[in-house]
């Protein structure tokens, strides 16, 4: 009897290797991700930062807080949209991840399946042999 063949052992390859791909995919998402939840804590640091207005100022001062305050406003709100297309994006990927992993782990049961199958037929092969060559043993011995 043949050794054991997986007829699906290509698609079953290509599946895992597309798996490694989206999980190393997700890696970089989720880095990205990382980066630009940071870079929110950063402004969101710089306006806490940034002291309240306080006693009397000059015109030009008080429009330059102002104005940089809007700045700072704009960028966090620029910065969270952001995160959340990162977010997003980490969303899909895992979500991709998912289904990579449950069509290899459907070919790896299948495999498994017929691998038992194989093992199962194997072994009754074998029995059947046993059971011929004792079978031609006793014959002999009872015509001797």
């Amino acid at each position: 009897m043949a050794g054991f063949r997986f007829s699906l052992e290509k698609v079953r390859s290509y599946k895992a290797s597309q798996e490694e791909q989206l999980k190393l995919q997700l890696a970089a998402a989720r880095r990205h991700q990382e980066e630009e939840e940071k870079r929110l804590e950063h402004y969101r640091q710089l306006r806490a930062g940034c002291t309240a207005i306080q006693g009397a100022l000059a015109v030009d001062d008080l429009l330059r807080e102002v104005a940089l305050l809007e700045a700072l406003d704009s960028c966090i709100t620029s910065q969270q949209e952001k995160v959340a297309r990162a977010r997003l994006v980490v969303r899909e990927k895992c979500d991709q991840v998912q289904v990579a992993m449950q069509e290899r782990k459907a070919l790896d049961r299948l495999r498994d399946r017929q691998l038992a199958i194989y093992q199962y037929n194997l072994a009754r092969e074998e029995q059947k042999q046993i059971d011929e060559a004792a079978g031609s043993r006793c014959h002999r011995r009872s015509g001797e």
